[in-house]
C-alpha cells in the first residue's frame, strides 16, 4: 500500500453523473460549479440519468453477467448499455452527483451502480477514480456517501482519493449558490480533484 501510487493523466476525463432536474436541482448547480473551477486540461463530460429508460439490474447468474461483461454488454440493454457504460469506460474519473432526500443513494443512481457489476466482472473500472458532490436537504450527507463507497468502491473497484466527496446543506432551489463560502470549497474540490489525477 505504501508503494501504491494512483494514475495521472495528461488530460485526466471526468464523467459527471446525475440524475437531477436542470432547473431546480442545488446538486447539479454545485456540480457545474465545480467542474468549472477544473481549469483546463480536463475534459468534462456531463451525462443524466433523469430520461426514465433506466433499467435496474435483475441479478444474471455469475455466468450470464461475465459472458455479458467480455463483450462490453450487459443482459438487459437499454441506456445503460448503449450510452453509460462507454461514457463509463472512455473516463478517468466518475463525478456522481448525489441528492440526499432520504438518506440514501436516488433510484437511478443505484440502478446505475447495479448495472455495473457487468463492467466489474470484466476488470473494466480498475484505476478509474470516484469523487462525489452530495446536497442534503437538512442531515444525512455522511450516509449516503458511505453507500456510494461501499458500492463503487470497495465492491465495483473504483480507486478512492481522500476527501473524495463535498458534503453541503441546501434546501430552497438555488439557495446552494447563495451559501456563504461555496465559491472557496468548489474552487477547493476542484484544486482536490486536480491534485488526485492531473499530471
Amino acid at each position: 500500500m505504501l508503494a501504491f501510487t494512483p494514475r495521472r493523466y495528461e488530460k485526466p476525463r471526468v464523467l459527471m453523473l446525475h440524475a437531477s432536474d436542470h432547473a431546480t436541482s442545488n446538486t447539479l448547480a454545485l456540480g457545474e460549479l465545480t467542474v468549472s473551477r477544473l481549469g483546463e486540461g480536463f475534459s468534462v463530460r456531463t451525462m443524466s440519468l433523469r430520461n426514465g429508460t433506466i433499467e435496474d439490474c435483475r441479478g444474471c447468474s455469475y455466468k450470464v453477467c461475465t459472458h455479458f461483461a467480455s463483450r462490453g454488454a450487459c443482459f438487459y440493454g437499454g441506456s445503460i448499455a448503449t450510452e453509460v457504460v462507454p461514457a463509463v469506460l472512455q473516463s478517468d474519473i466518475l463525478l456522481l452527483l448525489l441528492p440526499n432526500y432520504n438518506d440514501a443513494v436516488g433510484a437511478n443512481i443505484m440502478a446505475f451502480i447495479n448495472r455495473m457489476t457487468s463492467l466489474y466482472v470484466s476488470g473494466a473500472l480498475s484505476g478509474k477514480t470516484l469523487f462525489s458532490i452530495v446536497v442534503s436537504g437538512y442531515s444525512g450527507g455522511d450516509l449516503v456517501a458511505e453507500q456510494v463507497m461501499g458500492a463503487l468502491c470497495l465492491n465495483k473497484s473504483f480507486l478512492l482519493p481522500p476527501r473524495f466527496c463535498l458534503m453541503e446543506t441546501a434546501n430552497d432551489p438555488g439557495e446552494i449558490l447563495r451559501l456563504p463560502g461555496i465559491q472557496e470549497r468548489a474552487a477547493s474540490f476542484a484544486r482536490q480533484i486536480r491534485q488526485c489525477a492531473a499530471v
